[in-house]
């Protein structure tokens, strides 16, 4: 027997005489209640938070820096997850089968996994650009070009490694005699598992989706966590030579080393929160002994918890970049007084071009604190305003 016969006998087996064995789903009304309100929060959270990262990013023209490109790009990648998969799932989990189409039986897991993957690689590049202008600050010099190149490749490879989807995500129908049933589910190349029987696709699913979770969890908390490691420790052992013309010099730096180790560890930390589960759940379901035998009552509000935390992500980035951001909240400040208020744009130096972003800050008292900086590394004291300041990517 043949893999094509296997798929033809089960597919085309006429069920029109026979019962619907499946149950239907009895949702309470809490429960009903509750999924819908928490969705329309995370939309909500979603979109204007993104909406709002992308919009001052384009309306203040000191804020358009490399760096702020790689978060523009994430918080596009966020809002597409706002617009299709989330109010989806939602309703998915509220239906019985699927009652959205063969179309979006296709597209919409093949716009979730590249929107998901867009979003973790992005994410990936901005540690790495963030390690690279902290470790090598005088080398670092990163261009739009360059920048768009990136970007690009970003989504090319989330595309790439989505494409399966397209081809293995299937609607199909089945007319019971007392239930007109509508599904989506995978149908993928079947193995023979024996010279009689096939594995119904088993083998090539679970090397599929294997290899998407290990790219969407395990590579990028990996590689974040030594990257950010790494960052810390470098931060953690830069000094700064006190001086009487200002303040404390070691105050001030442990405050900015707070802030940036706040946001780090806050990038790192809600990324594994919101991604473990998913991982253990579709871990679990791809792996458990029989793939016939039906999943247990405990497991679809578990999963169905477990994808909405993984978009949950979606709505907490625009805080971690835009909110702990002092850049980000002064261009706020100045778009509201602006648009709203029609008060004139201020002229403060919140974000700069990629030449002049520093790690500890900007204006006189940064000034002297890159000054005692370089006088301590170099032992020259360079106050030339014209010469460019490394590139550390912070200040964006």
């Amino acid at each position: 027997m043949g893999t094509t016969a296997c798929h033809v006998e089960v597919k085309y087996f006429d069920f029109s005489k026979i019962d619907y064995r499946g149950t239907l789903k009895e949702l309470p009304t809490w429960e009903i209640a509750v999924k819908i309100s928490v969705v329309v929060l995370l939309e909500l959270f979603a979109l204007l938070g993104n909406i709002l990262v992308i919009v001052l990013v384009l309306y203040c023209k000191k804020l358009r820096t490399t760096t702020n490109y790689y978060i523009v790009n994430l918080a596009v990648s966020d809002l597409l997850v706002a617009c299709f998969p989330i109010w989806m799932h939602l309703v998915d989990s509220l239906t019985d089968g699927w009652v959205l189409g063969a179309f979006l039986c296709k597209v919409n897991p093949f716009i979730q996994i590249i929107i998901l993957l867009s979003n973790v690689f992005t994410l990936i590049v901005i540690a790495g650009d963030r390690f690279f202008a902290i470790m090598f600050p005088l080398k670092s010099r990163v261009t739009q070009r360059k920048v768009s190149v990136v970007l690009i490749l970003v989504w090319l490879c989330a595309t790439v490694i989505g494409m399966p989807v397209l081809f293995f995500f299937t609607y199909d129908e089945r007319v019971w005699k007392d239930y007109h049933e509508r599904y989506c589910t995978e149908v993928w190349p079947m193995v023979r598992a024996s010279e009689t029987t096939c594995d119904m696709g088993v083998m090539s699913k679970r090397a599929y989706w294997t290899f998407v979770c290990v790219v969407l969890n395990w590579i990028p908390m990996i590689v974040m966590t030594m990257t950010y490691t790494i960052i810390l420790i470098k931060l953690r052992g830069h000094k700064v030579v006190p001086s009487n013309s200002t303040m404390s010099k070691s105050a001030i730096q442990q405050r900015s080393k707070r802030k940036v180790i706040k946001m780090l560890f806050s990038v790192l930390v809600i990324f594994i929160v919101c991604a473990l589960p998913f991982q253990i759940t579709k871990l679990y379901n791809l792996y458990r002994q029989d793939q016939t035998e039906k999943l247990p009552n405990w497991f679809e509000p578990l999963d169905f918890a477990a994808v909405l935390l993984l978009y949950a992500n979606s709505a907490i980035n625009p805080i971690i970049y835009g909110g702990l951001n002092d850049n980000f909240r002064s261009g706020l400040k100045d778009m509201f007084n602006s648009v709203i208020l029609r008060k004139p744009r201020s002229n403060s130096e919140y974000g700069s071009d990629q030449h002049s972003r520093s790690l500890y800050g900007r204006g006189p008292l940064s000034t002297i604190r890159r000054n005692n900086i370089k006088m301590y590394e170099t032992g020259k004291d360079d106050t030339d305003e014209n010469k460019p300041e490394p590139n550390t990517g912070f200040s964006s």
